[in-house]
Protein backbone atom coordinates (compact mmCIF):
# COMPACT_ATOMS: atom_id res chain seq x y z
CA UNK A 1 0.00 0.00 0.00
CA UNK A 2 1.28 3.44 -0.91
CA UNK A 3 1.58 5.80 2.05
CA UNK A 4 2.07 9.51 1.45
CA UNK A 5 4.34 11.66 3.59
CA UNK A 6 4.62 15.44 3.60
CA UNK A 7 7.94 17.02 4.60
CA UNK A 8 7.99 20.66 5.68
CA UNK A 9 11.54 21.94 6.23
CA UNK A 10 11.92 24.10 9.32
CA UNK A 11 15.52 25.11 8.56
CA UNK A 12 17.63 25.59 5.44
CA UNK A 13 18.50 22.12 4.11
CA UNK A 14 22.16 21.12 3.79
CA UNK A 15 22.60 18.82 0.77
CA UNK A 16 26.31 18.67 0.09
CA UNK A 17 27.79 17.74 -3.27
CA UNK A 18 30.68 15.33 -3.66
CA UNK A 19 33.51 17.83 -3.39
CA UNK A 20 35.94 17.19 -0.50
CA UNK A 21 35.22 19.06 2.70
CA UNK A 22 37.44 18.70 5.75
CA UNK A 23 39.02 20.65 8.58
CA UNK A 24 41.12 22.80 6.28
CA UNK A 25 40.81 26.49 7.26
CA UNK A 26 38.73 28.34 4.71
CA UNK A 27 36.99 25.17 3.49
CA UNK A 28 33.55 25.52 1.90
CA UNK A 29 30.79 22.91 1.84
CA UNK A 30 29.10 23.35 -1.53
CA UNK A 31 25.44 22.49 -1.93
CA UNK A 32 23.50 20.61 -4.58
CA UNK A 33 20.92 22.56 -6.59
CA UNK A 34 18.09 20.31 -5.41
CA UNK A 35 17.22 17.84 -2.67
CA UNK A 36 18.27 14.43 -3.92
CA UNK A 37 15.96 11.41 -3.56
CA UNK A 38 18.55 9.44 -1.54
CA UNK A 39 18.52 12.11 1.20
CA UNK A 40 14.74 11.84 1.47
CA UNK A 41 14.69 8.03 1.33
CA UNK A 42 17.39 7.63 3.99
CA UNK A 43 15.68 10.08 6.33
CA UNK A 44 12.29 8.41 6.01
CA UNK A 45 13.73 4.95 6.68
CA UNK A 46 15.51 6.26 9.78
CA UNK A 47 12.34 7.97 10.99
CA UNK A 48 10.24 4.83 10.53
CA UNK A 49 12.90 2.72 12.23
CA UNK A 50 12.82 4.99 15.28
CA UNK A 51 9.02 4.84 15.40
CA UNK A 52 9.04 1.05 15.30
CA UNK A 53 11.84 0.96 17.87
CA UNK A 54 9.75 2.98 20.31
CA UNK A 55 6.67 0.87 19.63
CA UNK A 56 8.51 -2.41 20.25
CA UNK A 57 10.74 -1.09 23.07
CA UNK A 58 13.70 -2.47 21.10
CA UNK A 59 16.77 -0.24 21.32
CA UNK A 60 18.69 -2.22 18.71
CA UNK A 61 15.94 -2.29 16.11
CA UNK A 62 18.30 -1.26 13.30
CA UNK A 63 20.59 -4.23 14.05
CA UNK A 64 17.77 -6.74 13.99
CA UNK A 65 17.51 -8.99 10.95
CA UNK A 66 13.74 -8.76 11.07
CA UNK A 67 14.10 -5.04 10.34
CA UNK A 68 16.36 -5.34 7.28
CA UNK A 69 13.34 -4.79 5.07
CA UNK A 70 13.17 -1.18 6.29
CA UNK A 71 16.39 -0.41 4.43
CA UNK A 72 14.78 -1.75 1.26
CA UNK A 73 11.47 0.09 1.46
CA UNK A 74 10.57 1.62 -1.90
CA UNK A 75 10.41 5.41 -1.57
CA UNK A 76 9.16 7.58 -4.44
CA UNK A 77 9.97 11.26 -4.56
CA UNK A 78 10.49 13.96 -3.65
CA UNK A 79 7.91 16.06 -5.48
CA UNK A 80 7.75 19.78 -4.67
CA UNK A 81 4.40 21.26 -3.60
CA UNK A 82 3.85 24.96 -3.10
CA UNK A 83 0.68 27.03 -3.02
CA UNK A 84 -1.43 23.94 -3.61
CA UNK A 85 0.43 23.11 -6.85
CA UNK A 86 3.03 20.55 -7.81
CA UNK A 87 6.21 21.72 -9.51
CA UNK A 88 8.48 19.70 -11.80
CA UNK A 89 11.94 20.51 -13.20
CA UNK A 90 11.77 22.40 -16.48
CA UNK A 91 12.20 19.84 -19.31
CA UNK A 92 15.34 20.16 -21.40
CA UNK A 93 13.43 20.11 -24.70
CA UNK A 94 12.31 23.64 -23.87
CA UNK A 95 14.92 26.38 -24.04
CA UNK A 96 14.28 29.86 -22.68
CA UNK A 97 16.47 32.49 -24.28
CA UNK A 98 16.71 36.27 -24.28
CA UNK A 99 16.27 38.56 -27.29
CA UNK A 100 16.34 42.36 -26.93
CA UNK A 101 15.75 42.13 -23.19
CA UNK A 102 12.72 39.82 -23.47
CA UNK A 103 12.44 36.14 -22.69
CA UNK A 104 11.21 33.72 -25.32
CA UNK A 105 10.72 29.97 -25.38
CA UNK A 106 12.09 27.60 -28.00
CA UNK A 107 11.01 24.03 -28.69
CA UNK A 108 13.58 21.29 -29.35
CA UNK A 109 12.30 18.48 -31.54
CA UNK A 110 14.15 15.79 -33.50
CA UNK A 111 14.23 16.33 -37.25
CA UNK A 112 14.62 13.71 -39.96
CA UNK A 113 17.77 14.57 -41.88
CA UNK A 114 19.72 13.04 -44.72
CA UNK A 115 23.39 12.07 -44.55
CA UNK A 116 24.22 15.04 -46.81
CA UNK A 117 23.27 17.42 -43.98
CA UNK A 118 26.31 16.44 -41.94
CA UNK A 119 25.11 14.37 -38.97
CA UNK A 120 27.93 11.98 -38.04
CA UNK A 121 26.34 10.06 -35.20
CA UNK A 122 27.49 9.87 -31.59
CA UNK A 123 30.79 8.92 -30.00
CA UNK A 124 34.18 8.54 -31.66
CA UNK A 125 32.93 5.88 -34.06
CA UNK A 126 29.89 7.86 -35.25
CA UNK A 127 27.43 5.15 -34.25
CA UNK A 128 23.64 5.47 -34.52
CA UNK A 129 23.87 7.84 -37.47
CA UNK A 130 21.08 5.97 -39.23
CA UNK A 131 18.91 5.73 -36.08
CA UNK A 132 19.04 9.08 -34.27
CA UNK A 133 17.42 12.28 -35.51
CA UNK A 134 19.24 15.33 -34.05
CA UNK A 135 17.25 18.32 -32.84
CA UNK A 136 16.91 21.59 -34.68
CA UNK A 137 17.25 24.87 -32.74
CA UNK A 138 15.70 27.82 -34.56
CA UNK A 139 16.43 31.02 -32.72
CA UNK A 140 19.10 33.71 -32.61
CA UNK A 141 19.24 34.33 -28.87
CA UNK A 142 21.25 32.70 -26.12
CA UNK A 143 20.04 30.85 -23.02
CA UNK A 144 18.91 33.26 -20.34
CA UNK A 145 20.39 33.14 -16.84
CA UNK A 146 16.98 34.28 -15.57
CA UNK A 147 15.20 31.19 -16.87
CA UNK A 148 12.99 29.42 -14.29
CA UNK A 149 14.10 26.09 -12.87
CA UNK A 150 10.67 24.59 -12.13
CA UNK A 151 7.33 24.53 -13.92
CA UNK A 152 3.90 23.85 -12.47
CA UNK A 153 2.26 20.48 -13.05
CA UNK A 154 -0.61 22.10 -14.99
CA UNK A 155 1.76 23.63 -17.52
CA UNK A 156 3.89 20.49 -17.62
CA UNK A 157 0.85 18.41 -18.56
CA UNK A 158 -0.02 20.86 -21.34
CA UNK A 159 3.59 20.76 -22.53
CA UNK A 160 3.62 16.97 -22.52
CA UNK A 161 0.34 16.93 -24.45
CA UNK A 162 1.82 19.24 -27.12
CA UNK A 163 -1.04 21.66 -26.45
CA UNK A 164 0.96 24.67 -25.26
CA UNK A 165 1.84 26.94 -28.23
CA UNK A 166 4.83 29.24 -27.99
CA UNK A 167 2.55 32.28 -28.24
CA UNK A 168 1.09 31.39 -24.83
CA UNK A 169 4.52 31.72 -23.29
CA UNK A 170 5.24 35.34 -24.29
CA UNK A 171 3.23 37.29 -21.70
CA UNK A 172 3.88 34.76 -18.94
CA UNK A 173 7.63 34.91 -19.51
CA UNK A 174 7.52 38.72 -19.58
CA UNK A 175 5.79 38.73 -16.18
CA UNK A 176 8.32 36.24 -14.89
CA UNK A 177 11.25 38.33 -16.11
CA UNK A 178 9.81 41.43 -14.47
CA UNK A 179 9.32 39.60 -11.20
CA UNK A 180 12.81 38.16 -11.25
CA UNK A 181 14.49 41.52 -11.83
CA UNK A 182 12.42 43.47 -9.32
CA UNK A 183 11.66 41.04 -6.52
CA UNK A 184 13.69 37.86 -6.52
CA UNK A 185 16.95 39.62 -5.73
CA UNK A 186 15.42 40.98 -2.53
CA UNK A 187 13.01 38.31 -1.27
CA UNK A 188 12.31 34.60 -1.32
CA UNK A 189 8.55 35.02 -1.88
CA UNK A 190 7.19 33.79 -5.21
CA UNK A 191 4.00 34.96 -6.96
CA UNK A 192 1.34 32.25 -6.96
CA UNK A 193 -0.15 33.26 -10.33
CA UNK A 194 3.04 32.42 -12.26
CA UNK A 195 3.57 28.79 -13.34
CA UNK A 196 7.33 29.02 -12.73
CA UNK A 197 9.77 28.94 -9.85
CA UNK A 198 13.47 29.85 -9.80
CA UNK A 199 16.29 27.79 -8.37
CA UNK A 200 16.29 27.59 -4.60
CA UNK A 201 18.00 30.41 -2.72
CA UNK A 202 21.23 29.44 -0.97
CA UNK A 203 21.86 30.23 2.67
CA UNK A 204 25.60 30.82 3.18
CA UNK A 205 26.95 30.77 6.74
CA UNK A 206 30.47 31.15 8.12
CA UNK A 207 31.44 29.05 11.15
CA UNK A 208 34.44 28.58 13.36
CA UNK A 209 35.77 25.17 14.31
CA UNK A 210 35.61 24.17 17.99
CA UNK A 211 38.45 22.51 19.84
CA UNK A 212 36.93 19.34 21.33
CA UNK A 213 39.35 19.33 24.30
CA UNK A 214 38.79 22.92 25.44
CA UNK A 215 35.41 23.64 23.78
CA UNK A 216 36.81 26.94 22.57
CA UNK A 217 36.97 28.35 19.08
CA UNK A 218 40.07 27.36 17.15
CA UNK A 219 42.32 30.11 15.91
CA UNK A 220 42.19 30.70 12.13
CA UNK A 221 39.74 27.84 11.57
CA UNK A 222 36.80 29.44 9.77
CA UNK A 223 34.76 27.43 7.29
CA UNK A 224 31.64 28.06 5.22
CA UNK A 225 28.52 26.01 4.56
CA UNK A 226 25.78 26.34 1.97
CA UNK A 227 22.16 25.27 2.41
CA UNK A 228 19.00 25.38 0.30
CA UNK A 229 16.20 27.69 1.41
CA UNK A 230 12.84 26.51 0.14
CA UNK A 231 10.08 29.11 -0.38
CA UNK A 232 7.90 29.67 2.66
CA UNK A 233 5.05 27.20 2.66
CA UNK A 234 6.71 24.73 0.29
CA UNK A 235 6.67 21.05 1.20
CA UNK A 236 8.02 17.83 -0.25
CA UNK A 237 5.72 14.91 -1.05
CA UNK A 238 7.01 11.34 -1.00
CA UNK A 239 5.39 7.94 -1.30
CA UNK A 240 6.35 4.88 0.74
CA UNK A 241 5.31 1.41 -0.44
CA UNK A 242 4.48 -0.20 2.90
CA UNK A 243 3.87 -3.98 2.96
CA UNK A 244 0.44 -4.52 4.49
CA UNK A 245 1.09 -8.24 4.98
CA UNK A 246 3.65 -7.47 7.69
CA UNK A 247 1.74 -8.36 10.85
CA UNK A 248 4.60 -7.80 13.30
CA UNK A 249 5.38 -4.22 12.28
CA UNK A 250 2.47 -1.86 11.74
CA UNK A 251 2.50 1.52 10.03
CA UNK A 252 2.57 4.27 12.68
CA UNK A 253 -0.87 5.76 13.29
CA UNK A 254 -1.22 9.55 13.03
CA UNK A 255 2.43 9.95 12.06
CA UNK A 256 3.61 13.46 12.94
CA UNK A 257 7.18 14.14 14.02
CA UNK A 258 10.05 16.61 13.85
CA UNK A 259 13.20 14.89 12.61
CA UNK A 260 16.61 15.85 11.29
CA UNK A 261 16.77 16.24 7.52
CA UNK A 262 19.95 16.53 5.46
CA UNK A 263 23.34 17.52 6.86
CA UNK A 264 24.12 19.38 10.09
CA UNK A 265 20.96 17.92 11.67
CA UNK A 266 18.67 20.61 10.27
CA UNK A 267 15.03 19.96 11.19
CA UNK A 268 11.87 19.24 9.23
CA UNK A 269 8.32 18.19 10.11
CA UNK A 270 7.07 14.85 8.76
CA UNK A 271 3.38 13.96 8.61
CA UNK A 272 1.11 11.58 6.72
CA UNK A 273 -1.31 13.08 4.18
CA UNK A 274 -3.93 11.73 1.78
CA UNK A 275 -3.19 12.24 -1.89
CA UNK A 276 -4.47 9.20 -3.79
CA UNK A 277 -4.40 10.79 -7.27
CA UNK A 278 -0.81 12.01 -7.10
CA UNK A 279 0.71 8.95 -8.78
CA UNK A 280 -2.04 8.46 -11.36
CA UNK A 281 -1.53 9.63 -14.93
CA UNK A 282 -3.87 12.52 -15.88
CA UNK A 283 -6.71 11.63 -18.24
CA UNK A 284 -5.61 14.30 -20.72
CA UNK A 285 -2.22 12.59 -21.16
CA UNK A 286 -3.82 9.14 -21.47
CA UNK A 287 -6.16 10.31 -24.22
CA UNK A 288 -3.28 11.84 -26.18
CA UNK A 289 -0.88 8.91 -25.95
CA UNK A 290 -3.60 6.42 -26.91
CA UNK A 291 -2.43 5.15 -30.30
CA UNK A 292 0.26 7.83 -30.62
CA UNK A 293 3.23 7.18 -32.91
CA UNK A 294 5.75 9.38 -31.09
CA UNK A 295 6.06 9.64 -27.29
CA UNK A 296 8.65 11.23 -25.01
CA UNK A 297 9.88 10.54 -21.50
CA UNK A 298 10.88 13.33 -19.08
CA UNK A 299 12.86 12.57 -15.93
CA UNK A 300 11.45 14.19 -12.79
CA UNK A 301 14.29 12.97 -10.56
CA UNK A 302 17.87 12.07 -11.58
CA UNK A 303 18.18 8.57 -13.07
CA UNK A 304 20.93 5.97 -12.96
CA UNK A 305 21.55 4.23 -16.28
CA UNK A 306 24.09 1.46 -16.64
CA UNK A 307 25.19 2.75 -20.06
CA UNK A 308 25.74 6.38 -19.10
CA UNK A 309 23.15 8.53 -20.83
CA UNK A 310 21.57 5.42 -22.44
CA UNK A 311 19.19 3.31 -20.35
CA UNK A 312 20.15 -0.33 -19.93
CA UNK A 313 16.70 -1.36 -21.15
CA UNK A 314 17.67 -0.25 -24.68
CA UNK A 315 19.35 -2.86 -26.91
CA UNK A 316 22.15 -2.27 -29.42
CA UNK A 317 19.66 -0.82 -31.91
CA UNK A 318 18.30 1.59 -29.27
CA UNK A 319 14.99 -0.29 -29.00
CA UNK A 320 13.32 -1.18 -25.71
CA UNK A 321 13.57 -4.75 -24.51
CA UNK A 322 10.77 -7.04 -23.36
CA UNK A 323 11.92 -6.59 -19.78
CA UNK A 324 11.02 -2.91 -19.99
CA UNK A 325 7.56 -3.62 -21.40
CA UNK A 326 6.42 -6.89 -22.99
CA UNK A 327 3.73 -5.43 -25.28
CA UNK A 328 5.10 -2.04 -26.37
CA UNK A 329 8.25 -1.62 -28.45
CA UNK A 330 9.90 1.81 -28.64
CA UNK A 331 12.73 3.15 -30.80
CA UNK A 332 14.89 5.93 -29.37
CA UNK A 333 15.19 8.83 -31.81
CA UNK A 334 17.01 11.45 -29.71
CA UNK A 335 17.72 12.49 -26.14
CA UNK A 336 18.18 15.96 -24.64
CA UNK A 337 20.50 15.16 -21.72
CA UNK A 338 22.75 17.80 -20.13
CA UNK A 339 26.06 17.04 -18.44
CA UNK A 340 25.95 14.08 -16.06
CA UNK A 341 25.16 14.81 -12.42
CA UNK A 342 27.44 13.35 -9.73
CA UNK A 343 25.58 11.99 -6.69
CA UNK A 344 27.14 10.27 -3.73
CA UNK A 345 26.42 10.17 0.01
CA UNK A 346 27.48 8.73 3.32
CA UNK A 347 26.78 5.17 4.46
CA UNK A 348 26.11 5.05 8.20
CA UNK A 349 26.07 1.25 8.10
CA UNK A 350 29.56 1.00 6.57
CA UNK A 351 30.77 4.33 8.01
CA UNK A 352 32.30 5.50 4.77
CA UNK A 353 31.42 7.56 1.73
CA UNK A 354 29.31 5.97 -0.97
CA UNK A 355 30.74 5.66 -4.45
CA UNK A 356 29.93 8.53 -6.81
CA UNK A 357 27.29 7.66 -9.38
CA UNK A 358 26.88 9.47 -12.67
CA UNK A 359 23.21 10.30 -13.07
CA UNK A 360 21.14 11.61 -15.96
CA UNK A 361 19.86 14.91 -14.49
CA UNK A 362 16.21 15.67 -13.80
CA UNK A 363 14.57 17.33 -16.78
CA UNK A 364 16.30 15.09 -19.32
CA UNK A 365 14.04 14.19 -22.25
CA UNK A 366 14.05 11.00 -24.35
CA UNK A 367 12.20 10.95 -27.68
CA UNK A 368 10.77 7.62 -28.87
CA UNK A 369 9.00 6.32 -31.95
CA UNK A 370 6.45 3.59 -31.26
CA UNK A 371 7.32 0.50 -33.29
CA UNK A 372 4.59 -1.82 -32.00
CA UNK A 373 1.86 -1.86 -29.39
CA UNK A 374 -0.22 0.91 -27.87
CA UNK A 375 1.82 3.31 -25.69
CA UNK A 376 -1.28 3.89 -23.56
CA UNK A 377 -0.51 0.74 -21.59
CA UNK A 378 3.10 1.76 -20.99
CA UNK A 379 2.33 5.33 -19.93
CA UNK A 380 -0.47 4.26 -17.60
CA UNK A 381 1.83 1.79 -15.83
CA UNK A 382 5.03 3.87 -15.74
CA UNK A 383 3.71 7.35 -14.89
CA UNK A 384 5.89 8.65 -12.02
CA UNK A 385 7.51 5.23 -11.74
CA UNK A 386 11.25 4.61 -11.70
CA UNK A 387 12.92 3.88 -15.05
CA UNK A 388 16.42 3.62 -13.53
CA UNK A 389 18.51 0.51 -14.10
CA UNK A 390 19.30 -1.76 -11.14
CA UNK A 391 22.61 -0.63 -9.67
CA UNK A 392 25.36 -3.24 -9.66
CA UNK A 393 26.54 -1.90 -6.28
CA UNK A 394 24.63 -3.64 -3.50
CA UNK A 395 24.93 -0.65 -1.20
CA UNK A 396 23.06 1.74 -3.46
CA UNK A 397 19.43 0.96 -4.25
CA UNK A 398 18.73 3.72 -6.75
CA UNK A 399 15.37 2.44 -7.94
CA UNK A 400 14.16 1.96 -4.37
CA UNK A 401 15.38 5.43 -3.39
CA UNK A 402 13.19 7.30 -5.89
CA UNK A 403 15.75 7.97 -8.60
CA UNK A 404 14.51 7.96 -12.20
CA UNK A 405 10.85 8.94 -11.73
CA UNK A 406 9.45 9.78 -15.17
CA UNK A 407 6.43 11.38 -16.82
CA UNK A 408 5.35 10.81 -20.41
CA UNK A 409 3.90 12.78 -23.29
CA UNK A 410 3.71 13.02 -27.07
CA UNK A 411 5.76 14.87 -29.71
CA UNK A 412 5.82 15.44 -33.46
CA UNK A 413 8.96 15.52 -35.64
CA UNK A 414 9.73 18.91 -37.15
Amino acid sequence: MMRMLQIRPLDPIVVRDGRPFGETPGARAHSMDEITPSVVAGTIRTLLGKYLSDASHNDIVFQSKTMEWITKLVVRGPLYEWGGKLYFPVPKDMEIYEVNGRLQAGIKRPVRISHEQGFLGTGKTGQYEDILWPVSIRHEGKPSPHAPAYISADWMIKWLGDSLPLNDWSQTLDNWHKYYRELHSQTNVHPVDLPFMPSFVRDIRTHTAIDSSTHKAKDQALFTTEALVLPEGMSLLTGVEWPEDNIEWRWPEHLSAVHSFGGKRRLAHFSEVKHEDLWRCPDDILSRVDGARFIRMVLITPAYFSKGWKPGWLDNELQTTEEFHPEVRLQLRWACVPRWQPISGWSYARRKAKAVRRMAPAGSVYFFEVKSGNPLQLVEQLWLQSVSDPNRRKGALDREDGFGLAVWGIWSPQ
